[in-house]
């Protein structure tokens, strides 16, 4: 096989149906929608047989620098299983490690691993900043009330008119100007709701849909209740049997009993990984911003 794997090439719409294979031999709940954005949104690439057939793929998605510089977000790491135990893990991580390092501002990466790859993560220089907790809640008949809401709070529809107010408060909670990667996930989502506080954008949720599964995130808001208000609106927008999906930051524990009072129960625990530009070692975890960052956008974005 070694033979027939060829260099690391740059990805394309062309290469969507054999990235799908990729995502979905994985057994990951990606569809063609999620390749579409991630290709829209960065960079993808990877390893080709001698036949055109995808061997490997990485995707790298830039954020700019909204006060704590900029930020590579890396992820859709994957090796197919035809090709394993012959160096290509290790030559994708080398050339996201090169293209972050050789970028006009040379910029940190940060993924989130999946168990087998947190020893290639960390030979590599990522340490891990928090945990993740990925929870998901099956289909059943009751459909979701939304949490009360104060009473200046109100939720409406996203709409083209909210966008940039939305982009910036991500920014601000994020700590890195996601403006690109944002912009294609709200054409991607099912529907989008906008927390007003006294006529004001404090907080924001979408809802992307994979298959039979509903994402929910990002979320951004400035309290768990808040939070709540966004994540169970979303949720009351879905017609009864849709399961749902939710990744949070460890630091949002205080909000894990309320999800899982609405049947949501905790499905992995993936670590988040970062490698500080020049490789330097830090383990300092998120940025203070990100008490405001209740769930993530997906796991390909960081």
């Amino acid at each position: 096989m070694s033979a027939q794997i060829g260099p690391i090439g740059q990805c394309g719409l062309q290469d969507l149906p054999e990235l799908l294979r990729l995502s979905r031999a994985q057994e990951w709940p990606h569809e063609e929608e999620d390749w579409r954005t991630i290709l829209a949104a960065g960079e993808v690439f990877g390893h080709r047989s001698s036949a055109s057939e995808m061997l490997s793929c990485a995707a790298m998605i830039p954020y700019g620098d909204s006060g704590s510089g900029p930020l590579v977000a890396l992820g859709m790491i994957i090796v197919d299983s035809s090709a394993r135990r012959q160096g290509l893990g290790q030559a994708l991580m080398h050339e996201a490690i090169h293209r972050a390092s050789s970028a006009a501002a040379s910029s940190p990466l940060q993924l989130i691993s999946t168990r087998d790859g947190r020893p290639l993560y960390e030979k590599h220089g990522f340490l891990q900043i928090e945990d993740l907790y990925s929870y998901r809640r099956p289909a059943t008949d009751t459909r979701v009330v939304p949490a009360d809401l104060e009473r200046d709070q109100e939720l409406c529809p996203l709409d083209e008119t909210l966008k940039d107010a939305i982009i910036a408060l991500d920014a601000a909670a994020f700590g890195h100007s996601r403006n690109r990667m944002l912009q294609q996930r709200i054409a991607q989502a099912e529907r989008g709701l906008v927390l007003f506080d006294k006529a004001k954008p404090v907080g924001y949720g979408l809802l992307v849909q994979q298959g039979d599964l509903a994402n929910l995130g990002p979320v951004i808001a400035p309290d768990d209740a808040t939070a709540l208000s966004i994540i169970t609106g979303l949720m009351s927008t879905q017609s009864e049997g849709s399961a749902f999906r939710i990744d949070l930051p460890a630091r949002q524990k205080a909000l894990f009993p309320a999800l899982e009072s609405l049947g949501f129960t905790e499905n992995d625990v993936p670590p988040i990984m970062l490698r500080s530009s020049g490789g330097a070692q830090t383990s300092n975890g998120l940025p203070e911003a990100h008490r405001h960052y209740y769930g993530i956008a997906a796991q390909a974005f960081g």
